[in-house]
């Protein structure tokens, strides 16, 4: 088996909690790293820091046997991913202080030229499909992390990177399209929206998303579904027609082109009953399912 020189993964996750849900108080037995994209009112507190609101985009770290707890955002489902860990080098700690509680606060602000958002969905990926050297390749994301962590509190941050942005018009029909995602959706319409014409819409769309507008829309309609699938007893059926689909059966091949699978086999597959606690997730593009753990190399006490 493939061995990582610093850190053993044992279990991770990209998940969406439901408003006003609570996690702890508790302690765990190993490390946890997670990610917040977004903002919001959700309140982390800890014997260490306290009590820290998570209204900007975060990343926080908390020790094996540290106290802490959760009150997540009481007004908007909260996405957040995680990963448990545990350290197999001890160098590790003396490299990295803010693994031993050496850091001024376990809390990070992202700043827009963090990578660490793009590290913690790749190592996600990794977890998912576990390619060849996935450890390794997960590990050197995961010091990296470490690396920019500790470098936040540094005397000479470096400036934000200019990177060309998504045009504003395509935001807009990006966002009208997850909202109203239950609703028949037609080009036509995200045009007038964005304000540009039919053709330089659906150009302009495919350059900067990587889909062409019909196939954007089925495809967020068809993740929207499998997640409506893991969270509820409804039938397919009524699922299908939840997301906008009047024809179950254009529902059903849809959903096996872009999930590779039935919608019976995805619910057999990653159906869990602790997934009833998890809102949809709103991510505009992924390549591993979300609300769902990744089980990796799990340690003796969690067996």
């Amino acid at each position: 088996m493939e061995s990582s020189l610093y850190i053993r993964f044992h279990h991770a996750g990209d998940v969406t909690v439901k408003a006003g849900n609570l996690l702890g108080p508790r302690r765990i037995r190993d490390y946890e790293l997670v990610y917040f994209p977004r903002g919001g009112g959700t309140v982390y507190i800890s014997e260490r820091d306290g009590e820290c609101r998570l209204d900007q985009s975060c990343v926080l770290i908390t020790r094996p046997n540290e106290w802490h707890e959760y009150r997540f955002d009481p007004d908007s489902p909260t996405r957040h991913l995680y990963v448990h860990f545990d350290l197999v080098n001890a160098d590790a700690l003396e490299r990295y202080p803010l693994l031993g509680g050496g850091a001024d606060c376990s809390v990070m602000s992202l700043r827009e030229y963090s990578l660490i958002p793009q590290f913690m969905k790749q190592m996600a990926y990794y977890f998912y499909w576990k390619p060849s050297r996935w450890r390794q390749m997960s590990e050197l994301l995961m010091l990296s992390v470490f690396e920019e962590m500790e470098s936040a509190g540094g005397p000479n941050p470096p400036p934000p990177l200019q990177n060309p942005s998504v045009p504003a018009p395509v935001i807009a029909a990006l966002r009208f399209i997850e909202d109203n995602i239950g609703n028949p959706i037609d080009v036509r319409t995200l045009a007038e929206v964005s304000g540009w014409s039919h053709k330089h819409f659906a150009r302009t769309f495919q350059r900067h998303v990587g889909y062409s507008p019909k196939e954007w829309i089925n495809k967020r309609k068809i993740e929207r579904a499998a997640q409506l699938l893991l969270q509820r007893t409804d039938s397919v059926k009524e699922i299908a027609r939840e997301v906008g689909f009047a024809d179950e059966y254009y529902f059903y091949r849809l959903f096996r082109r872009w999930m590779g699978m039935t919608s019976a086999q995805y619910r057999k597959r990653y159906g869990d009953p602790r997934l009833r606690e998890l809102a949809p997730a709103d991510d505009w593009s992924r390549f591993y399912p979300t609300n769902h753990s990744f089980v990796l190399d799990m340690p003796a006490f969690f067996e």
